[in-house]
């Protein structure tokens, strides 16, 4: 259940509902309703839609609905995805005999700290309210999961909690070849780099822009493929800067397109970018997106942030910049671009530590023995 997310988000439907409906006869997913979104049954998988969460607002008034879905489902697990969710939990404790899963994704009070959403004087206050209400109220909870160990020490004085980390599922990340072949055609005459996820100014949007602005004149044939959705104001910014630096054959803002198609504009690039700055929030969570570029075999091109550094150099699958400088950013991708015997290696290593390792499979076992644990409890 998420008060937030799309029905079909990465973690929530692609990973854990379909992990955890070779177990169980029947999985409901109560999500927001988006107007892209595919709403319909899939197989043991229903969707139980809630209104579209646009904005904050929105996703605390799909609190009493979600509340409601679950007093008349009266599910056995209610496997939450939101924070917002926790300050259900007291009435919920007292009205049904469900099992409830606290699944953090992110670092709540590190991420409410640096939201420009939220003003500059209200964010140390609300972080810290943040932090206090969760630590109270995930006493609620039967499991919590995360998928971090920094974010899992936060719950420490928690008995049950399990670190499930957002590791891709390999199954999905074969590309279409009818696909690829659109996008090489599309693209034909360059070299395609890419970065996709979320789009903001403390993830290397700006700073992404800038390197390829140092580079435009020595390699003219790169192009920036920046995919996931951004905001007006984010969309508008950036085409401003690429206007002014002359950039718009060489940087394409793709947006958001559906999960399955990702891997396809993945495999079609050379590099892919994990250029996240050195905020709070992102010295503690790990990206998942290093690990899609990896299950693709393209080389990894990440900052200096622990998170993202210690599996490149585990893995040997890439090179890190300073998180800092789109100097250091521009280098490294020339230097990559300009030894194809490297990148080669460093896509076999990606490749191998994703199949050997750092894939949804082995995450899966701990997701259906954390159930087990559970659901022998009762």
């Amino acid at each position: 259940m998420t008060t937030g997310h799309s029905p079909f988000d990465d973690r929530i439907y692609y990973k854990e509902a379909l992990s955890l409906s070779r177990r169980f006869s029947s999985i409901i997913i109560i999500a927001p309703k988006s107007d892209t979104d595919r709403v319909a049954d899939v197989g043991s998988i229903k969707i139980f839609p809630l209104k579209s969460a646009n904005s904050a607002m929105q996703r605390i008034l799909n609190i009493p609905a979600a509340i409601r879905a679950v007093m008349k489902l009266k599910p056995a697990v209610c496997h939450f995805h939101d924070y917002e969710f926790i300050f259900a939990l007291p009435f919920l404790r007292l009205f049904t005999n469900c099992k409830f899963i606290y699944d953090v994704h992110e670092a709540n009070p590190e991420m409410v700290e640096q939201s420009r959403k939220i003003p500059r004087l209200l964010r140390p206050l609300l972080s810290k309210l943040v932090r206090t209400s969760e630590y109270i109220l995930s006493h609620l909870t039967d499991y919590i999961i995360t998928c971090d160990s920094n974010v899992a020490k936060q719950f420490k004085h928690i008995p049950k909690v399990e670190v499930i980390f957002n590791y891709p599922r390999s199954s999905i990340f074969i590309p279409d070849q009818k696909r690829l072949s659109e996008l090489k055609k599309r693209y034909a005459g360059k070299v395609p780099i890419i970065y996709q996820g979320g789009m903001s100014e403390d993830r290397g949007l700006f700073k992404m822009i800038d390197a390829l602005n140092i580079i435009k004149d020595s390699r003219p044939d790169i192009l920036l493929l920046l995919v996931g959705e951004m905001s007006e104001h984010l969309y508008k910014r950036s085409r401003e800067l690429i206007s002014s630096y002359d950039l718009s054959g060489s940087v394409d803002l793709v947006g958001g397109i559906p999960h399955e198609d990702i891997v396809n504009y993945i495999s079609i690039s050379k590099i892919g970018l994990v250029p996240l700055l050195p905020t709070k929030k992102f010295l503690k969570n790990i990206p998942i997106k290093q690990f899609e570029y990896m299950a693709c075999g393209i080389p990894v091109l990440g900052g200096d942030l622990p998170p993202t550094s210690s599996y490149i150099t585990s893995a040997s699958c890439g090179r890190i910049f300073n998180s800092n400088s789109s100097e250091s950013m521009a280098s490294n991708i020339l230097e990559m671009l300009n030894n194809e015997s490297e990148l080669q290696r460093m896509s076999e290593a990606g490749k191998k530590a994703v199949t050997n390792d750092w894939n949804w499979d082995r995450m899966e076992e701990k997701l259906l023995a954390v159930y087990d644990d559970m659901l022998k409890r009762t």
